[in-house]
């Protein structure tokens, strides 16, 4: 199935196009419309060259979320390589408009329109908040240091509040005589992408364990990460700080710092299968 039958346009989209339209700002709406599907449409066709499946693309008012299934099973570096690709095909286009204007059959004033369109939704998605490209690639980088469940819930809060700051700086745009009524169209846009973003961490940690083998050979030579862990610990509490990438050894402390043992991923895999998150690291010592 072609892409461009795959992008379906939230009905809100059309009320914000009624209304530009009603204030004689139908070009402008129709630009804004074709900058915001071509940049999820890179999305999309970088995700299908990587065996993604592509479900649908969401067309907001000032936004678009394309909805690709399988990007949970690729390596990391695949994630970052969607994300980063719709920022990137706006800087081209921005780029190949300004250094092609002069010989462009277009007025002057479209093309700079057309420019800055595409350099705000490439920036503007660059910021590192949920639901936003960027969010995406702090949650992988701060996956590697803080692991996924709090990379995840720091862009996700980042979102929330910057939705939250635009919501005030609407409201006081009121006391002028041109309020920003489109930055709060986008700041609902932002605080509904991050209320609905994919929570995929606990999933995730399951998964890296899993896929350890395929990425290995991938992969040949890993960083060894290590934890000290109280013997009562939950096995859910240590998979939660688990990060991506690295090879990770847990050693289990007795209450008053002894070591009772080793466990390594292989054992945190099969406690997980058999008994679940709840189960204490020292169970699992005592059932090897």
């Amino acid at each position: 199935m072609s892409m461009w039958r795959k992008i379906s346009i939230n009905p809100w989209f059309i009320v914000i196009l009624a209304l530009y339209l009603a204030g004689g700002q139908g070009i402008r709406i129709a630009l804004a419309f074709f900058v915001i599907t071509l940049h999820e449409l890179t999305h999309a066709i970088i995700a299908d060259s990587y065996g993604c499946t592509v479900e649908r693309i969401e067309l907001w008012p000032f936004g678009g979320i394309a909805r690709i299934s399988g990007i949970s099973q690729q390596e990391p570096y695949v994630e970052a390589m969607i994300a980063v690709a719709g920022p990137l095909q706006n800087f081209f286009l921005a780029s190949a408009a300004w250094g092609m204007a002069q010989w462009l059959p277009v007025s002057p004033q479209w093309i700079h329109l057309f420019i800055e369109m595409n350099l705000g939704l490439g920036l503007l998605n660059l910021l590192p908040v949920a639901p936003l490209d960027g969010g995406h690639l702090a949650r992988l980088y701060l996956s590697r240091t803080i692991g996924y469940e709090a990379a995840e819930r720091r862009v996700v809060q980042g979102g929330l509040w910057l939705a939250r700051g635009l919501f005030v700086v609407t409201i006081l745009s009121f006391l002028t005589p041109r309020p920003l009524i489109s930055v709060g169209v986008f700041a609902v846009f932002i605080y509904w992408g991050a209320k609905h973003s994919p929570r995929p961490a606990a999933y995730l940690i399951v998964r890296d364990l899993a896929l350890r083998p395929i990425w290995l050979r991938k992969r040949p030579v890993w960083a060894l990460d290590d934890f000290a862990v109280h013997c009562e610990t939950p096995l859910g509490d240590v998979l939660r700080v688990m990060r991506p990438m690295k090879y990770h050894r847990v050693i289990v402390l007795s209450p008053d710092l002894k070591k009772m043992g080793t466990l390594y991923e292989e054992d945190l895999l099969r406690g997980l299968e058999e008994w679940g998150p709840t189960v204490a690291l020292q169970e699992l010592l005592a059932a090897r």
